[in-house]
């Protein structure tokens, strides 16, 4: 009967929500073109723009109430399905070649935080007890779905975990901004981009602006952010429970609170041993990745949208929350990095790809991931044996008017290559498909069509960042 009576409901339900996703699928590709054509280092972000666009029209517009039910859909369901996606580009092997260091950096950062920002927020903020709480939590695990579940269990206010999120959301959109950027100057020392990965994984709060950091860095940041990231999300599961056991011992009346299971993990590692198993057609396979990033680009906008600075002045003391704020991010910044330190070396030895992340963490191959060279030149595709550094994601590409020789070959139309390998590109002396380009830089001023942003931004570059590419593509 229940069964019958929920199906009856879907209908209405998906009426409801209609109006949320469309407006936020719609600002998502607005979003997206208007990143295209910022400078750096926001083009090569569009995780980012997506929030800051939904930041101002949220705090610049009420928001009608019909769109609440569709962009609180978006924010949950839409994130889940974004999250599940990101499994394939992972694959089995990469599960165990991070081994269990990475796992081990986000339980300490977890406890560390949670543990000395609530005491900082208590102590030196006068914060709330509750507010500190769902603050702590929140910047430890996993934003807001974190704060949400831990005031469920502990009947908190809805102003106080309101506040909280806001709080949450408008920090971890500051280290989604810095981070990226630090990493590329090179003011991460000893950091290669999988453990500039475990570091994002295990430091930023939100899903969605872990997916943004690591995105916005190479395609091996991201992998490893989603997995570590993930272990945290698994971590909220015994933090509630020792924290239900907490309260519970206090209020022996107490009812037990239900502990929330995020299922959608197990969606993600059945998603990943399919990938692992299964080699999808290269074409399906991007379409997918594509429709995930626009995912992400609708949950960032709704997230914005649905974050009003204005709630940090709710609980009073509004600099007292932002501080707490600014704290949080440098606190789980410090831990995590400080924590990653001493298993740096070791972790970069171990890696089968050690090679190909030691090239990219060289300032010409930081330059190359960031421009974006590295989206479709990928480093290191998964083989039967193991990554296979290729430089390519063997996937066609429109590569605009320059490359169109109006031959149709198969799927490709004129205007379509398949990502060259630059593998052995130290031993060709023209570049090329016909060999007309005599040289790298003139090969990089033929690429047009998809390629064109990335084209624009390599010659924006000062001429020594960009002799830096030239020479690090010139020694593969």
């Amino acid at each position: 009967m229940s069964l019958a009576l929920a199906l009856s409901h879907a209908p209405e339900r998906a009426r409801s929500v209609l109006p949320g996703v469309i407006v936020a699928a719609a600002l998502a590709l607005a979003a997206g073109w208007i990143a295209g054509g910022l400078g750096e280092p926001l083009s090569r972000n569009p995780i980012l723009v997506a929030m800051l666009f939904g930041l101002l029209i949220g705090n610049s517009f009420a928001c009608p109430d019909a769109l609440r039910p569709g962009l609180d859909f978006t924010k949950r369901y839409l994130l889940r399905l974004a999250v599940v996606l990101v499994g394939f580009r992972i694959t089995m092997r990469l599960f165990l070649d991070l081994g269990l260091m990475p796992l081990g950096v986000a339980a300490i950062e977890l406890v560390l935080v949670v543990t000395l920002l609530y005491a900082i927020a208590r102590k030196l903020f006068r914060l709330d007890p509750e507010i500190a709480l769902l603050v702590a939590v929140g910047s430890a695990v996993c934003g807001a779905a974190a704060i949400l579940s831990m005031a469920a269990l502990m009947r908190a206010r809805d102003q106080n975990a309101g506040v909280a999120i806001a709080l949450i959301t408008l920090s971890g959109t500051m280290a989604l901004l810095a981070y990226p950027v630090i990493f590329l100057n090179g003011w991460l020392p000893h950091l290669d981009d999988r453990l500039y990965g475990v570091f994002v994984g295990a430091s930023i709060f939100e899903l969605a602006q872990v997916y943004g950091a690591s995105f916005a860095v190479s395609e091996g940041a991201l992998n490893t952010a989603t997995l570590v990231k993930l272990s945290k999300v698994l971590m909220l599961v015994p933090l509630l429970l020792a924290v239900g056991l907490h309260f519970r011992g206090r209020n022996k009346a107490q009812e037990a609170a239900p502990i929330p299971f995020p299922w959608f993990i197990v969606a993600f590692i059945g998603v990943v041993i399919v990938n692992s198993e299964i080699t999808l057609n290269p074409q399906l396979r991007r379409i997918i990745l594509d429709v995930d990033q626009f995912l992400f680009l609708m949950v960032m906008v709704a997230l914005g949208i649905t974050t009003h600075i204005a709630r940090l002045g709710e609980a009073g003391g509004a600099w007292r929350l932002i501080g707490v704020g600014f704290v949080g991010v440098v606190l789980s910044a410090a831990i995590a990095y400080g924590a990653l330190i001493p298993f740096s070396a070791a972790f970069r030895a171990a890696s089968p790809s050690s090679s190909a992340s030691a090239m990219l963490g060289s300032q010409g191959g930081r330059l190359f991931a960031s421009v974006g060279c590295a989206k479709c030149h990928v480093p290191a595709l998964e083989g039967v044996s193991g990554e296979v550094r290729l430089y390519s994601d063997l996937l066609l590409h429109d590569m605009g008017p320059a490359l169109d020789d109006k031959i149709v070959q198969g799927d490709a139309i004129g205007a379509e290559w398949r990502t060259a390998p630059l593998v052995g590109i130290r031993l060709r002396e023209r570049y090329l498909h016909d060999g007309r380009a005599i040289t790298l830089r003139d090969a990089v001023l033929a690429h047009g069509g998809t390629a064109r942003i990335v084209r624009d931004r390599f010659f924006d570059l000062g001429d020594a960042d960009r002799q830096a590419i030239l020479d690090f593509v010139a020694k593969l």
